[in-house]
C-alpha cells in the first residue's frame, strides 16, 4: 500500500489558493489542481476561516505545548550562553527528567526519553536553535570577568585619545601546519573508517603579522625551526618578507627584537603624531630595546589582558580563521600536485610560494576583515559593549526556573573562578626502611628527638614549564619588568609536632605578628602588605579589592629569603587578616631572591 502523501505545499501557495476562491476566480477543484492541494485541505482551511479559528499544523499534535517549548529552548540557550552547551543526548535525558519529574507518562517514548527523531523534530520547530560544532575554551579563558574587560576598556580609551585609526597597529603570531585537515568524501554506505592517501606531518611553521585598524597589513615575518637559514627557504615569497630561523621554531626575544626593527619602527617613523602597538603579554615579546625605542617614538606599547586575546586580539577574531581556511585549501591543492606528491611534507624551499599565493587570496579581504576585528573588539571605534556583549549575559530569572540558572550560575564560578588556591604536591623524604601513611603514626613522633625520619618540602609548582606572561596594566612604556624562575628552595615546619605543639606554635606567630609594628594600612591595589595565614606572617601585594576583601599574591619562604612563587600564589583575605603595610621587597643577585626586612623580626633573620 502507497504512503499517504504529507504537506508538500507552502504556506504561500496554500494563501493564494484561498484568496482566489475567495474572489470566486478559481472553483475549488480549479484551485487544487493548479496549486497541487489537496481538495479535503481547502474545503477544511476554508470552514476554519469562516469560523476564525487558527489553523492546525499538519501531523500530529506535539508532545509538549508552545509554553513548554519555549522554556525548554530559553533554557539552551543560557546553558549555551554560560559555557555548558547541551548535546542532543543531554536535551534528551533532560526532558526524560522533566517528564517524570511532572508525573507525567509519554506511550511513544521509551522509559519517558524522547528519541533522536523527536530531537530532529524540535529543531525544526524552533529555527533560533541549530547544532554547531563547539570550540573547546581553557578555564582560565572561561574565567575572564567584565570588571577586567571593562578596566581594560577603560585604560585603552585614555591611550587611544586622539590617535587616528592608521597609526594603531595590533600584532600577534601564528602558525602554517602540514595538515590540511579532514574532507568529506563519496564511499560505500557501511564503510567504518573511510581514507583517503594524502601525506602529511605536525610541523608548522611560525608567522608574526602586525595590522592596523585602518586595514593596512604589514609584510609577515617568518621562523623555521633549524639552526641554519638557507637562500632557497627565502625565494619567491611575498614582497619585503624576512625571514629568521630558530632551534625551536618560536619567536624568542631576540627575533621578537629583529622583527620590530626591521619591519615595525621603520613604518611607525613615518607616521605623524602618536602611534598605538598592541599585543599580547608574552614575556618575549618585551624587551628594554623595544620599550625604550617606543619612548623615543611616541609609541605607546600597549598589552592585552591576560587569558583574553580570544575576545581583545583583532587578528584573533577577524583575520587568523580566514586566513587558515584559505590556508587548508591551498595545501590541499599543493599536496595532489606533481609536487605536492612528490613532497611528504611542504618543504621550507617551497612554503615562501605558498605564502605569497596565501597572501593574494586573502587580499580581497583583507581591509574589510581587519577592520571589523578593531570594531568589534571594541578597540576603534572604542566601544566596550562591543567587547561585553561577546561574554555570557546576565541571567534572566523569568526565562526558566530561578533554581536552574542559578546553580549553572554557581557552577560557573566554581569551574572558572580560581579563588580557592591549587593544592601543592609535596615531597617525602623517608628513611630507608620506614614507610609511612596519611596519617603520622604517634609512635614516630615519639623516636622525633632520636633521629628525624620525615621531613616534607614544599614543591614551587606542580604545572609543566610554559613560558612566562608578564601580567601588568595596560601599558608597558615606563614599567619594570620582573621574570621569575620556576625553582624550588622553599622548605616547611616539621610535621611531627603534636597539636598542642602546633596551636602553641600558632599562637606565638601571632603574638609575634602584634608585637611588630607595620605601617598603616592602605586598602589599594599594589599595596605591598603583611598578612597572616595559618597563624604565620606573610608578605604579599595587594591585586585587586571586592566587597569581601582583598586578593592578595604571597610571597614564599625559601630558606632565609623570599620569592614569588610560579604560578603565583593568589588568594582572597579578609581585611582582619592584613596586619599593614611593608617596604617593596628588596631583590638580591639574579636568582629572583628577595629579603623583607619588615618581616626579619617575626622570622628570625
Amino acid at each position: 500500500m502507497p504512503k499517504r502523501n504529507y504537506k508538500n505545499y507552502s504556506q504561500e501557495a496554500l494563501r493564494d489558493c484561498l484568496a482566489a476562491i475567495e474572489n470566486k476566480e478559481l472553483t475549488q477543484r480549479k484551485a487544487s489542481e493548479i496549486y497541487r492541494i489537496p481538495r479535503r485541505t481547502i474545503i477544511n482551511q476554508i470552514r476554519l476561516l469562516r469560523r476564525n479559528e487558527t489553523p492546525r499544523p499538519p501531523g500530529a499534535p506535539t508532545t509538549f505545548t508552545e509554553e513548554e517549548e519555549k522554556i525548554f529552548v530559553s533554557c539552551i540557550q543560557k546553558l549555551s550562553e554560560h559555557g555548558f552547551p547541551l548535546t542532543s543526548f543531554d536535551l534528551r535525558i533532560v526532558i526524560q527528567s522533566y517528564l517524570d519529574k511532572i508525573g507525567r507518562r509519554v506511550p511513544k517514548f521509551k522509559n519517558n526519553c524522547p528519541g533522536l527523531e523527536w530531537v530532529s523534530s524540535f529543531l525544526k520547530r524552533n529555527a533560533e536553535l541549530s547544532q554547531r560544532l563547539a570550540a573547546n575554551i581553557k578555564r582560565s579563558r572561561a574565567g575572564t570577568d567584565r570588571e577586567t574587560l571593562s578596566d581594560y576598556i577603560q585604560n585603552l580609551a585614555e591611550v587611544l585619545k586622539d590617535v587616528p585609526p592608521e597609526n594603531i597597529w595590533n600584532y600577534d603570531e601564528t602558525n602554517l601546519c602540514d595538515d590540511p585537515g579532514q574532507k568529506k568524501i563519496l564511499t560505500r554506505r557501511g564503510t567504518k573508517y573511510p581514507e583517503i592517501i594524502r601525506d602529511t606531518s605536525k610541523s608548522s611553521t611560525s608567522i608574526m603579522f602586525a595590522g592596523s585598524a585602518e586595514g593596512e597589513l604589514l609584510p609577515p615575518y617568518v621562523v623555521y625551526k633549524s639552526k641554519q637559514l638557507w637562500n632557497t627557504w627565502t625565494e619567491n615569497g611575498p614582497k619585503n618578507t624576512r625571514y629568521n630561523c630558530s632551534p625551536s621554531g618560536w619567536f624568542d626575544m631576540n627575533i621578537f627584537n629583529d622583527w620590530f626593527f626591521a619591519l615595525v619602527l621603520p613604518k611607525l617613523k613615518k607616521q605623524e603624531g602618536p602611534k598605538v602597538l598592541i599585543g599580547d603579554n608574552l614575556s618575549s615579546h618585551i624587551s628594554v630595546d623595544v620599550l625604550k625605542a617606543c619612548k623615543e617614538n611616541n609609541i605607546r606599547f600597549v598589552c592585552l589582558p591576560p587569558n583574553s586575546t580570544h575576545l581583545t586580539q583583532p587578528l584573533d577574531v577577524a583575520f587568523f580563521h580566514p586566513m587558515k581556511v584559505a590556508w587548508r585549501k591551498i595545501l590541499t591543492t599543493w599536496k595532489q600536485c606533481e609536487q605536492g606528491i612528490r613532497e611528504k611534507t611542504v618543504q621550507k624551499s617551497s612554503f615562501p610560494v605558498l605564502l605569497k599565493k596565501l597572501l593574494a587570496d586573502l587580499e580581497e579581504n583583507r581591509k574589510e576583515n581587519l577592520k571589523s576585528g578593531f570594531r568589534k573588539c571594541g578597540i576603534y571605534p572604542t566601544n566596550a559593549n562591543a567587547l561585553l556583549e561577546r561574554l555570557p549575559k546576565p541571567v534572566d530569572k523569568t526565562a526558566a526556573e530561578n533554581s536552574f540558572l542559578e546553580t549553572l550560575q554557581a557552577k560557573r564560578v566554581e569551574w572558572t573562578g580560581g579563588v580557592n588556591p591549587k593544592r601543592r604536591r609535596t615531597k617525602l623524604n623517608i628513611v630507608p626502611g620506614r614507610s609511612v601513611t596519611e596519617l603520622i603514626d604517634s609512635s614516630l613522633a615519639d623516636k622525633e628527638n632520636e633521629e628525624p625520619c620525615l621531613e616534607m618540602e614544599a614543591q614551587a609548582s606542580t604545572s609543566e614549564p610554559r613560558r612566562t606572561r608578564i601580567h601588568s596594566d595596560s601599558t608597558y612604556a615606563e614599567s619594570e619588568i620582573s621574570l621569575h624562575d620556576s625553582s624550588n628552595d622553599e622548605t616547611m615546619n616539621d610535621m611531627l609536632e603534636t597539636m598542642s605543639e602546633e596551636e602553641t606554635t600558632v599562637d606565638n606567630a601571632r603574638e609575634s605578628s602584634k608585637t611588630k609594628k607595620f605601617k598603616p594600612l592602605i586598602k589599594a591595589e599594589g599595596e605591598y602588605v603583611a598578612f597572616t595565614y595559618e597563624g604565620e606572617v606573610f608578605p604579599g601585594i595587594i591585586t585587586k579589592i571586592n566587597d569581601k576583601g582583598p586578593y592578595i599574591s604571597s610571597m614564599k619562604r625559601s630558606l632565609k629569603y623570599w620569592k614569588w612563587p610560579k604560578p603565583k600564589d593568589e588568594i582572597q583575605y579578609t581585611w582582619n587578616e592584613v596586619l599593614g603595610c611593608i617596604s617593596a621587597p628588596k631583590k638580591i643577585g639574579r636568582r629572583e631572591f628577595y629579603t623583607v626586612p619588615d618581616l626579619d623580626q617575626i622570622w628570625g633573620t
